[in-house]
């Protein structure tokens, strides 16, 4: 079938026309009563500007009506994947007149330049507001003379390490004269062998797959339209060159030097160029659209009432509690026997749990609504009741347990911290300082202690370990343990809940038939499923002594 282009990009509507490249399409307009061609294959694309639109017929063999356009087109993925592959692919255009072609540098090296020392350099966020990039370059003549150095930062987008190294080639190869043959030298090992992989190689789709593609293609154009010899060398990085450590240095300045401009904008000469919010997008696409989806459902999840209740959701660390969350790989599996305590995980992060509370809300038919907690009798059974809970036996009551529980979870936090790696070196106080936030106060229960055992990091937990460690080591250090610390929540106080509670119900006459039931209890004809009238709260006693034995 053949593809069919807009002849007016404003009004999609008004008339298409049958593609020219097409082997078997004739140049009819849409104006006509019934359009119907077909097409051999999509090996039309080399007549196709890269700025037309393209649509096709949902269907084959599809008449379009000009009277009454009731046919939809869409956009063809693997018309659009050709016709950008023919762009990519295509040879190399003779440069426009007086070689006046778009520029990423400012700079014009003389021709005896030989070679260019390159690097960049990159500080986390960890150790400023924001991460900064910067790069530098030191153009050497064949006698060993430096003829120029270059250093500035680089707009903060898609930030890394990598792509400081090769900006900073990008920038040295367009500061190039037409036709040089040069060397470069760099002690990044990864740059060289992407460069071997993307440069020295004929065009592969998958280099679109790659973070930075926009950069390594901008040096695939600069070099075709400079007609440029290069040759990569690596700099032994512990071989001490007198060079090499001279742009090594010039590249860190560029972090604090107050004489430089305004991070200038980005210059890319990439043949398509995808922008999100006017931003290029430089890394895996596919990845991108996912962590755009990621992010928006995670907003959705931050806003939710149950999670603001007590204070606001900006106390939480919202990214390290999506890590911790879902960095275990076992968590979404249902064959390794632990399938409901990954059930009890999610609940408890939602306030799920079916506690005494949730019940009344859910079932109050069944659950008199007056009922407190059936272990202490003395509060109503939320959530956070069920670490709170004092029990009529205070050596056995939950309380204890999560206070053993909750220091044992800190002792293991600090260990932890105390052995790792650290961006500045770890002040005296620290182990106070940490033993003395919030979120570890559990006598009586902080809003950030709560929090914390349901799974939500407070963000003044991970403030105060940002000032000495990087965010993937603080959030590798809180996963695991906070992990097993919900499961031996989970074994130790609600399993050991659940089972009591069960019997509780039976001694109330409330069975698992009546709660999976949609009847109310009127309509259920057994006459041992009738609530007793009473709206005190049954104490312990009402529960058989069976029951006792087997918690």
């Amino acid at each position: 079938m053949s593809h069919w282009i807009a002849n007016s990009v404003d009004d999609l509507l008004s008339e298409f026309t049958a593609c020219q490249g097409c082997a078997s399409a004739l140049p009819r307009s849409s104006t006509s009563k019934t359009l119907l061609k077909r097409c051999p294959s999509e090996k039309c694309f080399s007549y196709v500007p890269l700025s037309n639109l393209i649509r096709y017929p949902t269907k084959p063999c599809t008449y379009i009506h000009a009277d009454t356009r009731s046919v939809l087109l869409s956009a063809s993925l693997g018309y659009a994947k050709s016709l950008l592959l023919f762009h990519l692919f295509a040879p190399v255009r003779s440069p426009p007149i007086n070689n006046q072609v778009s520029r990423i540098s400012d700079f014009q090296l003389p021709s005896s330049v030989s070679t260019l020392y390159i690097d960049g350099s990159f500080l986390p966020s960890s150790s400023r507001p924001l991460p900064s990039m910067a790069y530098a370059w030191t153009a050497i003549d064949s006698d060993g003379f430096v003829l120029e150095f270059h250093y500035n930062i680089i707009s903060s987008i898609f930030p890394s390490a990598l792509r400081s190294e090769v900006f900073a080639l990008l920038h040295g190869l367009d500061s190039l004269p037409w036709n040089s043959k040069i060397t470069v030298a760099t002690d990044c090992a990864q740059l060289l062998s992407l460069w071997s992989l993307y440069v020295d190689a004929p065009f592969i789709p998958r280099m679109l797959k790659e973070s930075n593609y926009l950069l390594w293609s901008s040096i695939r154009t600069t070099m075709l339209q400079k007609n440029l010899d290069v040759t990569l060398i690596k700099v032994p990085a512990n071989a001490d060159d007198p060079l090499n450590n001279h742009v090594d240095v010039l590249a860190k300045a560029a972090h604090t030097d107050s004489h430089l401009s305004s991070c200038p904008p980005l210059k890319l000469m990439a043949p398509c160029i995808l922008q999100f919010n006017s931003l290029p997008v430089d890394t895996n696409i596919r990845k991108f659209i996912r962590d755009i989806f990621d992010a928006k459902s995670l907003l959705t999840l931050a806003i939710l009432p149950r999670f603001n209740s007590y204070s606001s959701t900006s106390d939480i660390d919202w990214a390290c509690t999506k890590f911790c969350l879902n960095n275990n790989k076992q968590f979404a599996s249902h064959r390794n026997g632990r399938s409901e305590f990954y059930g009890f995980r999610i609940k408890l992060l939602l306030d799920m749990l079916p506690t005494l509370t949730t019940l009344q809300r859910q079932k109050p038919h069944f659950y008199n609504s007056s009922w407190l907690c059936p272990q202490c009798n003395s509060s109503p059974e939320t959530l956070d009741h069920l670490w709170t809970c004092p029990y009529i036996l205070p050596e056995f009551s939950p309380l204890n347990t999560f206070k053993t529980l909750l220091l044992a979870l800190r002792i293991n936090y600090l260990d932890n911290f105390l052995s790792a790696s650290f961006l500045i070196p770890l002040l005296d106080s620290f182990a106070a300082e940490f033993v003395a936030l919030d979120c570890w106060n559990c006598d009586p229960s902080s809003f950030s202690c709560l929090r914390l055992a349901r799974g939500l990091i407070p963000i003044s937990l991970t403030g105060f370990l940002g000032n000495y460690f990087s965010p993937l080591t603080i959030w590798s250090i809180l996963d695991t343990p906070l992990h097993d610390f919900h499961f031996d929540l989970y074994v130790q106080i609600w399993l050991c809940r659940s089972i009591f509670f069960h019997y509780w119900e039976l001694a109330q006459g409330i069975t698992k038939k009546m709660k999976s039931s949609t009847l109310r209890p009127s309509s259920i004809l057994c006459p041992s499923y009738i609530i007793p009238l009473d709206s005190s709260t049954p104490s312990l006693a009402t529960a058989s002594l069976d029951s006792w034995v087997s918690w």
